[in-house]
């Protein structure tokens, strides 16, 4: 199964329901993971099975540096194509999780063009492929302009992207692209927000087409943002855009609220944050998009969800600390799993939930040291440990921590991110 999950929107609400179970922050076991190096650049898990992990090599900050040192000095490579490969070194790394064995998988490049009927600009898509367990396996090229590719829950031939503010998807078996909006109603209204009057910079028209993709767990569906219809307010609705009827409709707007898609309950409701723009709060919401029925889920700040879309992670903040919590659909209730210490933060950006959706893990700082370690929790055995990086490692960036079985890959980067030597790796961690 393709993965994963990547969500950072701010998000609160109401309706916190049932039991509040948990460990706070202190009583957290602090441990020295047992650590080896799974690859010396930052990786992304594209793939995993009960044997093997299938990770991509992604640019390191050091080979950034040198891209744009490159460009520098000759910015007439600006206009190449891929001009990345001149620095980036692609890999496709295969690891075997029960031997502990890595293996580099052979992989090839596809170039695939399709034509924005809006301005009538022809793009390119760099691909990468490798046969995977499930079939060939199709990616975006680390350090290109491709979009990411988001695939069909049912068919990972059926992969959606986002490009220009406009909705695809690429077929991988034909390597043909169609876009799945109205197109000559996406021209007409861009043709509208230009004879808007002008408001200026500060309060300027902008035209949010698509936003936010998300597939429904049966692949029927894609959940998406717009204010296509508003765009004299840019006030922003959530849509939806049926795949059996090829048609797009409004399933919800609220006047002084913006709302956002992170994605969809396991019985096919669209899951959304609800912004108030009055107080500066959030709803936690779940959008019924026959019946429009709207029901409030929790308060605090979305996190993250599980790949079963059982499972959401929040936080809820107050002035002295933050706790973070995990919502159940399953039985309504939510439970506490952490509350930070004095000067301690959630790293929100670097969550990760197991493939089962028992166990996450979620990135901590401390304000007054900059150091940084994980939280690993058990939402069944309620077991909660951090584990500390080694010294002077921070994660990488926006690279997020993964699950890898009973492990964790782990980006890092020295301390010293400023260094020209500066170097990145992949740490693989034990959890428990």
């Amino acid at each position: 199964m393709i993965s994963k999950k990547l969500l950072l929107i701010s998000v609160g609400s109401l309706l916190t329901a049932g039991a509040i179970l948990g460990v706070m922050g202190q009583k957290a076991t602090t441990t020295a993971a047992n650590t080896t190096v799974l690859a010396t650049t930052p990786v992304i898990l594209v793939e995993e099975d009960g044997q093997e992990a299938i990770f991509l090599e992604v640019p390191s900050q050091k080979q950034k540096n040198q891209l744009s040192e490159l460009l520098g000095q000759n910015p007439l490579l600006t206009s190449e194509r891929n001009v990345q490969r001149r620095v980036y070194k692609t890999e496709v790394i295969g690891f075997d999780k029960q031997g502990r064995k890595q293996s580099t998988k052979v992989f090839k490049r596809h170039d695939v063009t399709f034509q924005d009927r809006v301005n009538g600009e022809e793009y390119t898509l760099d691909l990468i492929s490798y046969q995977g367990k499930n079939g060939q396996i199709f990616v975006a090229e680390p350090g290109s302009k491709t979009p990411r590719l988001i695939p069909k829950p049912t068919d990972i031939s059926q992969q959606l992207f986002q490009y220009n503010d406009g909705l695809y998807i690429l077929d991988t078996k034909t390597l043909q692209v169609k876009a799945i909006s109205d197109e000559q109603a996406r021209s007409s209204t861009f043709q509208k927000k230009k004879d808007l009057p002008d408001l200026g910079i500060e309060h300027g028209r902008i035209l949010y087409w698509a936003q936010q993709p998300k597939w429904s767990p049966d692949g029927s569906a894609i959940a998406f943002i717009s204010n296509r219809d508003r765009i004299e307010s840019n006030r922003i609705g959530v849509w939806i855009y049926d795949l059996t009827t090829g048609q797009d409709s409004q399933v919800y707007q609220r006047d002084n609220f913006t709302s956002h898609v992170l994605g969809w309950t396991p019985d096919n409701r669209i899951l959304i944050n609800e912004y108030n723009h009055a107080d500066g709060n959030g709803t936690l919401v779940s959008i019924h998009p026959k019946t429009k029925q709207r029901q409030e889920l929790a308060s605090g700040d979305f996190v993250a969800q599980s790949d079963d879309n059982k499972t959401v992670l929040y936080i809820k903040r107050n002035g002295t600390g933050a706790q973070l919590y995990a919502l159940s659909f399953s039985s309504g209730t939510s439970q506490l799993l952490y509350q930070t210490a004095a000067q301690e933060s959630l790293g929100i950006a670097q969550v990760d939930f197991s493939d089962d959706g028992a166990r996450i893990v979620i990135a901590l700082a401390n304000g007054k040291t900059g150091a940084e370690s994980l939280l690993v929790y058990n939402l069944q055995t309620k077991n909660a440990k951090r584990l500390e990086l080694p010294q002077g490692k921070l994660l990488y960036g926006r690279m997020t921590v993964k699950w890898v079985g009973d492990e964790l890959a782990v980006p890092v980067e020295s301390r010293n991110l400023n260094l020209p030597d500066s170097t990145s790796e992949t740490l693989l961690m034990s959890a428990f």
